[in-house]
């Protein structure tokens, strides 16, 4: 679309001459040749500016992520060793209830599938009573508790030829494991 100028004449001044309107059309001409030059220099520099904008934008889009990364990385440096605490002071006072958990499941299923079978378990000094109260609940009767040897913190239960180990001291070193998995992951 191309913008036309109105032109009023004066009806007093006569009727244009040839030259007039010749001298007219050139400036109707260089108008129209300066408009369309303009809106295509215009066009080009808002084109120019706007990728210069955009190219600006994904920079700072480019180093705002690394910038996320970084917190996120040190965020993980920092939120490790607290993590790696609490497991460390909460998972001793949950292994016990863990343990005897465990130690019901796998009782009620020799109970279940071999139920005339002696079960030997072996455990710290400590675990002893908890482990009685596991085989009285599970209403096992040929179950044997014997002393572990010296150093050693798990349950071990010994039935025929298979043996289950049981120590609770794998899940708090597992969850660490995760802890340290989720450190060093992006």
């Amino acid at each position: 679309m191309r913008p036309a100028v109105l032109r009023l004449d004066s009806f007093s001044s006569g009727p244009s001459t040839g030259a007039q309107l010749a001298a007219a059309a050139a400036r109707e001409e260089a108008f129209q040749l300066g408009y369309e030059k303009g809106l295509a220099e215009g066009r080009e520099g808002s084109l120019d500016a706007l990728t210069d904008t955009l190219a600006e934008l994904g920079r700072d889009m480019q180093a705002s992520q690394q910038a996320e990364a970084a917190l996120r990385r040190e965020l993980r440096a920092a939120l490790a060793p607290v993590l790696h605490t609490i497991v460390d002071l909460l998972g001793p006072r949950s292994e016990k209830e863990r343990l005897r958990h465990a130690l019901g499941e796998e009782l009620a299923r020799i109970v279940e599938h071999v139920p005339d079978r002696t079960v030997i378990l072996r455990c710290p000094q400590d675990l002893q009573p908890d482990l009685a109260d596991c085989i009285d609940r599970a209403r096992f009767l040929q179950a044997r508790i014997e002393p572990l040897s010296a150093g050693l913190d798990r349950v071990e239960l010994a039935a025929g030829q298979g043996s289950i180990i049981l120590d609770p001291s794998l899940f708090t070193a597992r969850l660490k494991a995760i802890i340290d998995d989720i450190k060093t992951g992006e």
